[in-house]
């Protein structure tokens, strides 16, 4: 299901706004700096002007010139280049002053791009708050909201600010403020409007005592989102206390405990907001006592329980948004709301039927949102909805099939629908297309949908994002809607090409992954040049690329497990923020592409199961942002670049900037699979993958030679390293051993030579490990983790002749296995061990003759009996075992 979080915000800010604006002029959106017009008799004040000058100099960064005009007055009188503009403070921007005295009134400096983070710093003004504002004696209305002050070396709140005695409308939210929130706010007892909303990333601002409040008694409107409010036990008696209060705003404020019974008293107000933070308990039933409400946000805590039917009492609700919590029933009484137009209850526990009668009086509802819960919609055919305003419906995970809503055909003016997972086993109706031609969004996914897709869509003119991935839909795709810049069908039964027009104008993401569309990729598609992410994974899709392949947005390009073939279109390189690509298991050919080393941004390679050849080029290890290369599998050549240790993102510690981006892919349903551990797993997709930060190197089954580079054991942040079935020779990397993150390492099929490096004992995460058939030597490192991978996996060291010692029978009789002496096998075969084996016997003879002769010279016979006895058992043990040992080697070479 996809998340509507951030759609379901806007739309609760849009139901909102209506009230909020009526209810204040001071409302919290931004208001445009007041111009008094060229015809206006007021002039500044130049001690105000001056104060203004040097509020101007503790700012630091202006990118949007809002106080370019703000400039001292010149020397002999002038008025610079924009005339007396320039000298006038009350023309200035964001400067109001009085109509009747000159003095300024107003500063209104709040920065309007305060919901995207880029946007925000475009605009936004960097520096600190003056102390030289005090000198407006007379301001009234101060916004500095999302704007980048410090507040001083503190970064706290400036407490200066509590001595503005006439303000009645101060506004500093999104400035990310931290610390403790100044009590001394409390002497702005004019106060109608404070809003001190924290966005701070140093960590939130906090408060321990807000008895401050209490001075307010004019105030309206308060917001305190985001400041912790943990140790504050009273502030539902403060805030009781206000008595023209009418919006309370504390989301955020780690508030935890039941709903506390003070705040039934708070029967003025219009808008509550107590979202994101940790109650508890059952919702109350002194809810229905704040019957002035119209705004009531409980969403993300810990409700349990049913919503209390005393809801119905607040009957001027306009929206009501009790999502991610854990409640467990929805009353009929929500039905009776007739001036409701936003109910947002998804991501619960509720349960039961939902019928008519839920909605006989929902006649305003505008947005509705009961998804992820266990709700089952019982609606008969004939139904028509009484809410014919309605613009957004998210029924996912709700039980509405097995036929298809049939009444939905009424919701004309719907603007986003998402009946996904919704138990839906029909065939799509003819009417779809027409019935939902003003619609922007909408999801069908993880159905059982089957039959054709309709013929018509294309009428569909508004439809901006289209999802029907997971379903048994099939026949061709048909012309698809001009304006789409989404579209996912993936996992299905569809067959055919694809469409000749397939190049949508506005497409940024395509997916028709793992259904049966055969044929080759249309030139058209070399018109959508703001095609994002394509995966045409999983087909039957053959032919080479169109030579104008791919553009410089693409991020994720994955035509894995088709029939393509040639070679690689040179417009590929063009892709220069790419961040995934995988054409494994194709028939591609033609020499590694050197281009890929230039896409800096690459995370993802997976090139496996093609014809590539020639060599890895040098300048692949310039790809800092890579945690996951395969290439296994084609005809690779040659030997590995050697400067590996430029690979930043397999290291434990990445230092790559450009990495540092946020991989958001929206295609997520292909399943994914990797070769790790000597078998095949299942990872989900490929986006899961990059996410759960897999580093890995898979250059099995080529043909590279020459020695594993030693720059290789840098790459400590590796978690599978498999080179084998290639032509490796030399020794294994003598400090392998610092590579602490492998998990499997296969070095299997290739000509290493020499001994096992005593370091690879240390590898403690290692659960796979395969060193056969190359030619190791010599004792084997003990212990324990490599006894234990030995008794998992017992032929990890076959076809190495050469090693011994345990867990192997073959022990070796001497440590350094290149001194092991007349037993080492030559080419001259086993006969040259008889040559050193009857040297050495005929020293011993002797010895033995001397000595029984000393013994023994006055009876020869028992010297001569002494001397053959002891030598003939000595030598016929030695000889016999030696002989035992070449037939096995033999054995094993055959």
């Amino acid at each position: 299901m996809r998340c509507s979080a951030p759609s379901k915000l806007m739309l609760l800010l849009a139901a909102a706004g209506s009230f909020l604006l009526s209810m204040t002029a001071t409302a919290h959106a931004q208001k445009p700096p007041v111009d008094p017009g060229p015809d206006s008799a007021v002039t500044c004040i130049p001690h105000e002007r001056d104060a203004l000058l040097a509020f101007k100099q503790g700012i630091t960064g202006d990118p949007a010139g809002i106080l370019a005009l703000w400039q001292q007055q010149q020397p002999d009188g002038g008025h610079g280049d924009d005339g007396e503009h320039t000298q006038d403070c009350c023309r200035w921007r964001g400067v109001r002053c009085s109509d009747r005295t000159g003095h300024v009134i107003e500063l209104r400096l709040g920065n309007a791009n305060n919901d995207i983070v880029v946007d925000r710093d475009a605009t936004a003004l960097v520096g600190q708050i003056s102390r030289s504002l005090l000198a407006l004696e007379h301001l009234q209305h101060l916004d500095l909201s999302y704007n980048n002050f410090s507040g001083g070396p503190t970064g706290r709140i400036p407490e200066f600010l509590g001595s503005l005695k006439n303000l009645k409308h101060l506004n500093l939210s999104g400035i990310g403020f931290h610390g403790s929130v100044p009590p001394h706010l409390g002497n702005l007892t004019q106060l109608q409007y404070l809003d001190l909303f924290s966005s701070s990333s140093m960590g939130a601002a906090y408060s321990t005592d807000v008895s401050w409040l209490a001075h307010l008694r004019f105030l309206r409107y308060l917001n305190l989102g985001s400041v912790n409010l943990s140790t504050v036990t009273d502030w539902p008696h403060v805030v009781a206390m206000l008595p023209s209060l009418t919006v309370l705003r504390l989301p955020g404020c780690s508030l935890s405990g039941m709903l506390p019974e003070p705040v039934a008293q708070l029967t003025s107000l219009v808008a509550l907001d107590l979202s994101r933070n940790s109650f508890t308990g059952p919702l109350p039933e002194f809810i229905g006592n704040l019957t002035g409400l119209k705004m009531l946000d409980l969403s993300s805590n810990k409700f349990t329980g049913p919503l209390p039917a005393s809801v119905r009492y607040i009957t001027g609700l306009r929206t009501l948004d009790v999502s991610y919590n854990n409640l467990t029933g929805l009353p009929r009484e929500v039905g009776t709301l007739s001036s409701l137009t936003g109910l947002y209850v998804s991501h619960n526990s509720l349960e039961g039927d939902i019928t008519e009668e839920y909605s006989r009086s929902l006649k305003s509802l505008q947005h509705i949102d009961l998804s992820s819960n266990f709700l089952k919609i019982e609606i008969s055919t004939k139904w028509k909805p009484p809410f014919a305003k309605l613009r957004s419906a998210n029924f996912a995970n709700c039980k509405m099939g097995p036929m298809f809503p049939a009444w939905l055909k009424w919701l004309v003016g719907i603007e986003y629908l998402d009946i996904s997972s919704a138990g839906i086993t029909d065939r799509i109706p003819d009417w779809f297309p027409t019935a939902f031609s003003n619609a922007s969004f909408l999801s069908m996914s993880k159905n059982q949908l089957s039959g054709e897709l309709p013929a018509n869509m294309d009428i569909m003119s508004s439809l901006d994002e289209l999802d029907l991935s997971n379903n048994s839909l099939s026949g061709q795709i048909p012309k698809l809607p001009n304006n789409l810049t989404y579209l996912d069908i993936c996992i299905n039964s569809l067959s055919g090409s694809l469409p000749e027009d397939l190049g949508l104008p506005n497409l940024q993401v395509l997916s028709v992954a793992s259904n049966s569309i055969t044929g080759s990729v249309p030139r058209s598609i070399c018109r959508s040049q703001g095609l994002r992410t394509l995966v045409l994974a999983n087909n039957h899709l053959d032919g080479e690329l169109p030579n104008c392949f791919g553009n410089n947005v693409m991020l994720f390009l994955d035509l894995s497990n088709n029939i393509f073939s040639g070679m690689l279109p040179a417009s590929m390189q063009n892709c220069e923020m790419l961040q995934v690509l995988d054409l494994s298991r194709n028939m591609f050919s033609g020499r590694f592409p050197v281009w890929v080393g230039k896409l800096k941004r690459l995370r993802f390679l997976r090139l496996r199961q093609n014809m590539f050849s020639g060599k890895v080029p040098t300048n692949l290890t310039n790809l800092g942002c890579l945690q996951y290369l395969d290439i296994a599998d084609n005809r690779i050549s040659g030997s590995l670049p050697r400067n590996l240790s430029n690979l930043k993102s397999l290291k434990q510690k990445q230092s790559a900037e450009m990495c540092s981006d946020v991989f958001h892919v929206r295609v997520f349903a292909v399943n994914f699979s990797t070769f790790l551990k000597g078998q095949q797993l299942s990872y989900g997709s490929i986006p899961r993958i990059v996410g759960l930060n897999m580093k890995v190197i898979d250059l099995s089954f080529n043909n590279i030679t020459g020695e594993i580079p030693e720059e290789i054991a840098t790459l400590d942040g590796l978690l599978n390293l498999n080179l084998s079935k290639n032509h490796f020779s030399g020794n294994v990397p003598s400090k392998i051993g610092a590579m602490q993150s492998l998990e499997s390492l296969d070095l299997s099929g290739n000509k290493l030579s020499g001994e096992i490096p005593i370091s690879l004992s240390t590898l403690t995460f290692l659960s796979y490990l395969d060193l056969s058939y190359n030619n190791l030597t010599g004792a084997i490192p003990s212990g324990s983790q490599l006894d234990t991978l030995y008794a998992e996996h017992p032929n990890m060291y076959t076809g190495n002749i050469g090693l011994c010692g345990p867990p192997l029978k073959n022990n070796c009789l001497k440590t350094d296995a290149s001194e092991q002496g007349p037993f080492t096998r030559t080419e001259e075969g086993r006969w040259q061990g008889f040559f050193y084996i009857g040297l050495g016997y005929g020293f011993l003879a002797g010895i033995w003759l001397v000595s029984c002769a000393l013994l023994f010279m006055k009876n020869w016979r028992i010297a001569y009996f002494c001397l053959f006895d002891k030598l003939y058992d000595k030598a016929y043990v030695l000889v016999v075992t030696w002989w035992a040992k070449a037939d096995q080697e033999d054995m094993q070479l055959s």
